[in-house]
């Protein structure tokens, strides 16, 4: 398996649904698991740029287009943004009321 984000996040984020079939390459997480990669990203220092919400059809996730994006600002901190960004990408996925969402992130390399 070829690496998509790094040797570092494929292993925390893998964990969910390949996009492949959409020509997306990441994976798409249940709640729980996002939640969880998203802890995750941020104890090894790794900032959310945003994400994509997708849905189950049969065995294959479909796009809702749903989605949030964080930009990180001019004057802002590296451990700031870090922070900020996810806790953006939680308080999105707690307030995201459709519980079978699945969840694909884009962390920041």
């Amino acid at each position: 398996m070829s690496i998509i984000w790094s040797e570092q996040i494929d292993p925390i984020l893998s964990r969910g649904i390949s996009l492949d079939h959409l020509g997306v390459r990441n994976w798409a997480l249940g709640r729980d698991d996002a939640l969880h990669a998203i802890y995750e990203l941020e104890a090894v220092g790794i900032a959310i740029l945003g994400g994509d919400v997708y849905k189950l059809v049969g065995e294959k996730a479909e796009q809702t287009y749903d989605s949030w994006y964080c930009d990180q600002g001019p004057d802002e901190s590296d451990s700031v943004f870090l922070k900020r960004s996810s806790d953006k990408a939680k308080s999105y996925i707690f307030s995201y009321l459709t519980p079978e969402g699945l969840f694909a992130l884009i962390p920041k390399l």
